[in-house]
């Protein structure tokens, strides 16, 4: 005689009820995590769990309504009815509504978000062959957010960093000016407890070049082509300098960056003389 075991089957909750299960253990998972970025992604999906949960929930309680209205209907129409003189009017059947369907959630459109400039900000050149220039953004309580919510748009002359929804408002640092050309490929955003980094990679110059030398994040004279300036003796020598840099070999580029770096910093005198170039002479 062959012997069957029954297997009890699994308690089946409503769509509703699986997407909130599913959102508190996320949840419960999240608050053990130690990388806040994993714990935000982790957060987030959670709550977008609970969002699913309550528009599910609304659809489940209208068509519960709308089949036992049915079923009343029904029981209504199938039982006997006592005829009397005079007979009476049988009532008229209720009309049914048709189910609520599912919300539809939507997000205002990007083209009329207002966004808040951000005009203070952090530049670190570097030293006079560092792969990278970098830009320091504070904004406070920026790490807690979505990550999908800070972008950051590279090009060879321009970065555009947008920042939404913090606290409220909607921030936006856009530079199409940059003094040098970057890698947009190689330049990255990294995103800390109170702030935002922005490495800006720079070009190197050829297989066994440098990199360039920058002395300021920006050139006014690229945003605006065909400006005329005074002639400047100190910009000349400069232009000069950093014409030699980019022909020399690797000696004579870290003999000038040095040199243009103390003059960035305020280590050399206003005018350029033969004493602050020693170095430089040296290097013929």
């Amino acid at each position: 005689m062959v012997s069957f075991e029954e297997i009890p089957e699994t308690e089946a909750f409503p769509p509703s009820q699986e997407r909130l299960l599913d959102a508190i253990e996320i949840e419960q998972a999240a608050s053990k995590l130690t990388r806040p970025t994993a714990r935000m992604h982790l957060e987030g999906l959670a709550k977008k769990l609970r969002k699913e949960s309550d528009a599910l929930k609304r659809v489940e309680t209208s068509r519960r309504s709308a089949s036992e209205a049915e079923t009343t209907a029904t029981a209504a129409s199938n039982s006997p009815t006592v005829t009397a003189t005079p007979p009476v009017p049988a009532a008229a059947a209720p009309v049914l509504a048709p189910a609520a369907p599912a919300p539809v959630f939507t997000t205002a459109s990007s083209s009329k978000r207002t966004f808040v400039s951000i005009d203070r900000f952090s530049f670190d050149a570097g030293g006079y062959d560092a792969p990278f220039v970098t830009v320091y953004v504070g904004l406070p309580s920026v790490g807690s957010m979505a990550r999908d919510l800070i972008t950051c748009d590279f090009s060879a002359s321009s970065f555009d960093l947008i920042v939404k929804d913090l606290n409220g408002k909607s921030y936006r640092l856009y530079k199409d000016n940059l003094e040098k050309d970057i890698d947009p490929a190689k330049s990255k955003i990294l995103v800390k407890a109170d702030k935002i980094i922005l490495k800006l990679a720079k070009v190197k110059q050829g297989d066994y070049g440098g990199f360039d030398y920058w002395s300021e994040l920006t050139d006014k004279k690229r945003s605006a082509p065909g400006s005329k300036k005074k002639a400047d003796p100190q910009s000349s020598i400069m232009d000069l300098m950093k014409e030699m840099y980019d022909s020399g070999d690797d000696k004579m580029k870290k003999v000038i960056g040095e040199t243009m770096m103390k003059q960035q910093q305020g280590g050399l005198d206003k005018k350029f003389g033969k004493d602050d170039l020693g170095d430089l002479e040296d290097s013929f």
